[in-house]
């Protein structure tokens, strides 16, 4: 799953189980051309929440705030609990995708991220079972990049919404084109 000099760094089973070779499918991921509008669909896998995954998540972007990362820490303060980082949500995402489904372009060779935006309702927490719901909400040609955004909202098994990822990247325009970036050729824009 991960290349022999990284494996030191994983932690959680989780990272030990994530594909981190991006470059292995990229002929079976969607293109910027090919995305449909109007359909909703469920991510490929659901992600359990554990305490591994969020001290692993704070150490990783290398967060020293103990809420995040020190269980004994975070149980005595007012939170009473682990308190996921900001962005852990993005490591949920990732997860929920997976490699073969819809989506499955934010793990394209070559993306570009021109930025993010999150709406949180409601905390994270250790415990629970997230799945995603996604669907296509933009794409345009700005500069001669051609742009996709989708939305990801995020659940608990109460179907409670927990979050909302607007995920925007610059792409390849054609599955042939992220195939040419494999190769090592770049310069891919309209």
């Amino acid at each position: 799953m991960c290349p022999v000099n990284l494996d030191r760094y994983l932690k959680t089973e989780k990272q030990k189980m994530f594909s981190y070779d991006f470059l292995h499918e990229a002929g079976d991921y969607e293109a910027w051309d090919e995305v449909k509008f109007g359909e909703e669909f469920d991510g490929e896998q659901m992600f359990d929440i554990k305490a591994e995954d969020m001290i692993a998540y704070a150490d990783g972007v290398s967060d020293p705030n103990p809420l995040f990362s020190d269980e004994t820490y975070a149980k005595k303060s007012p939170c009473g609990e682990l308190v996921p980082h900001p962005l852990f949500l993005v490591l949920i995402a990732f997860w929920c995708i997976g490699v073969k489904g819809k989506g499955n372009w934010i793990r394209t060779p070559g993306a570009r991220n021109p930025g993010q935006r999150i709406e949180l309702y409601d905390e994270f927490h250790v415990g629970e079972k997230i799945h995603i719901k996604q669907k296509a909400y933009d794409r345009y040609i700005k500069r001669g990049k051609y742009y996709l955004t989708y939305q990801v909202d995020f659940y608990n098994p109460h179907n409670t919404k927990k979050a909302t990822w607007w995920v925007s990247l610059v792409l390849p325009k054609t599955k042939a084109d992220i195939l040419k970036f494999v190769k090592g050729e770049r310069g891919l824009e309209a």
